[in-house]
């Protein structure tokens, strides 16, 4: 006797496509957007990213208890390390310069808010105006950089796509794999011949 699969969760499916933690189409033509770990691509950009945000997070209480750094210190240091960020979305820099730039706007994004706080606390102790303008600046770079290097980011992805020879295929080489497996999942459920291919 046959022993039916067992169902899949949505949280297992979700897990198991191999889009979801790569961020982008798993083609040749974007090998260098990401780390290959144990066979599985993961987005390079994200893992930098959230590498700097949890190094940022370890260091933000030596800084500010053991080293007693003041908002424009942290403030200073936020503009520092997020001028790569325009630098390597602008010019075209090799690869290992995009990653230190995605690591340091990690620990910026970390810096970022705590120069907010520490200015919000010289705020409680009386008018500041210094303060006053680090957290207004700070928060419109932020949100305002935030939304522009997102479509930034997002229209040089596009037009890698768009000038790929499979652009108008219904289902190009890097998007398959996953379109056949959610294909291949759901036909496993139903039982079907698809399943048995």
């Amino acid at each position: 006797m046959v022993q039916k699969p067992k169902k899949m969760t949505r949280r297992e499916k979700w897990v198991l496509s191999p889009y979801r933690l790569a961020h982008h189409p798993l083609c040749t033509k974007f090998d260098d957007h990401v780390y290959t770990i144990k066979g599985r691509k993961v987005c390079r950009g994200c893992l930098n990213l959230y590498s700097g945000m949890i190094f940022g997070l370890i260091l933000a209480p030596i800084v500010v208890f053991v080293l007693h750094i003041s908002f424009w210190i942290a403030f200073i240091a936020t503009n520092s390390m997020f001028i790569l960020t325009p630098i390597s979305a602008f010019l075209k820099p090799p690869r290992w310069f995009k990653d230190i730039s995605r690591f340091l706007l990690g620990i910026a994004m970390i810096s970022a808010g705590l120069s907010v706080i520490l200015a919000i606390v010289e705020l409680t102790k009386g008018m500041d105006w210094g303060a006053f303008a680090v957290i207004i600046i700070t928060l419109s770079v932020y949100f305002g950089s935030r939304a522009y290097f997102t479509r930034f980011r997002d229209r040089k992805n596009e037009q890698v796509c768009r000038n790929c020879e499979q652009f108008y295929h219904p289902r190009c080489e890097g998007m398959r794999s996953v379109v056949d497996k959610v294909k291949g999942l759901e036909s496993l459920e139903k039982g079907d011949a698809f399943s048995e291919q």
